[in-house]
């Protein structure tokens, strides 16, 4: 998809914007400062996140500062967040999801892919999120594994989330999906559910369980 050097201008443009305007109040519950400044993330379409922060809640990456889920969608991509064609739309976690799940749940994802490598095989991890156009025209952002041998590649596992439902992880082994699942602390949010930080890390920990047991499932299969 063509993005034209317009489209580009007016996206930089709109970040210096945003950038420059100052509000009166931090989003952040209990903050009780007074100043604050708009995040500065424009999706790829120029629309620009609306919430402000303080100086404290602000996080910021290298001359920009956001809030701290577009901070996580810019991280996610690295070099790729100066690509419109790869941001998310304003309202969309899906880069910053699936590198947060592939960060938080790396050690017990990695075993299940390890422990099903074949003899001569080695894993190579994706580095950043990568963001994929579809047969349909729509996004994927994913982040995972790939699988090889002195022949090349032989295999991929993909912490993957589709444009059309940023709550929903997909769980993609060799272009084959092999689980579909909504993080827990999503689900309790939708619901407005709290628990204690005891069940939390046991829900955290049965996730990424069932994320385990279908990557090794999964590869065991392998032809």
């Amino acid at each position: 998809m063509a993005v034209s050097n317009l489209t580009m201008v007016s996206v930089i443009e709109a970040r210096s914007a945003e950038r420059a305007t100052a509000t009166g109040g931090c989003r952040e519950r209990g903050c009780t400062a007074l100043e604050s400044a708009k995040c500065a993330y424009v999706d790829g379409r120029g629309r620009s996140c609306q919430t402000a922060w303080c100086h404290r809640h602000l996080h910021k990456i290298g001359e920009e500062a956001y809030c701290r889920r577009h901070a996580g969608t810019v991280a996610a991509l690295a070099g790729r967040a100066k690509d419109p064609r790869a941001l998310p739309a304003v309202d969309h976690r899906g880069a910053s999801l699936v590198n947060w799940i592939w960060m938080e749940g790396h050690t017990v994802l990695q075993e299940g892919v390890a422990c099903r490598l074949r003899p001569g095989e080695v894993i190579f991890e994706d580095r950043t999120v990568n963001v994929v156009r579809q047969s349909d025209g729509t996004r994927r952002w994913e982040r995972g594994w790939r699988i090889g041998d002195r022949g090349g590649l032989t295999s991929k596992v993909l912490i993957c989330v589709d444009e059309c439902n940023d709550s929903l992880i997909l769980l993609v082994v060799d272009d084959n999906v092999a689980a579909v699942a909504v993080p827990p602390w999503i689900t309790r949010r939708q619901t407005n559910r709290a628990v204690t930080p005891a069940l939390d890390a046991r829900d955290r920990s049965q996730f990424y369980g069932f994320l385990c047991g279908h990557i090794r499932t999964a590869l065991a299969l392998r032809a």
